[in-house]
């Protein structure tokens, strides 16, 4: 038992001291290194058209049959694009949450099409 222990020991050692050596290396060598960047929130810089409609969270989420922990990933992802009202409430436009439906479902949402 104490053979065994001493010989998990020793592998953990060893682990330790390659991971070590792989991080001086990665280091030395920034080439290797993949760089995490977070994207910008994709604000319009000219906000909301006094006249247009704005949807919230939970109708975004309703609007692109997603739930609203998704429409707020999209958002920090990049994938939605998003507005502050008069309130500095984070908004989304209709044109906006129509280009994520078809982005996501690979077709326009069913209000929005013209009738036939």
């Amino acid at each position: 038992m104490k053979k065994d222990i001493s010989l998990i020991r020793e592998t953990l050692m060893d682990i330790h001291r390659l991971m070590e050596e792989l991080v001086a290396l990665q280091s030395a060598d920034r080439q290797c290194c993949r760089a995490v960047t977070m994207p910008l929130p994709q604000v319009d810089p000219h906000g909301p058209e006094p006249d247009e409609k704005l949807y919230n969270r939970k109708e975004a989420a309703e609007l692109l049959l997603v739930d609203p922990r998704t429409v707020t990933r999209y958002r920090a992802s990049g994938k939605l694009r998003f507005v502050y009202n008069d309130d500095n409430q984070i908004r989304y436009r209709e044109s906006d949450l129509e280009d994520c439906y078809y982005w996501k479902w690979g077709k326009r949402p069913p209000a929005c099409t013209p009738d036939a």
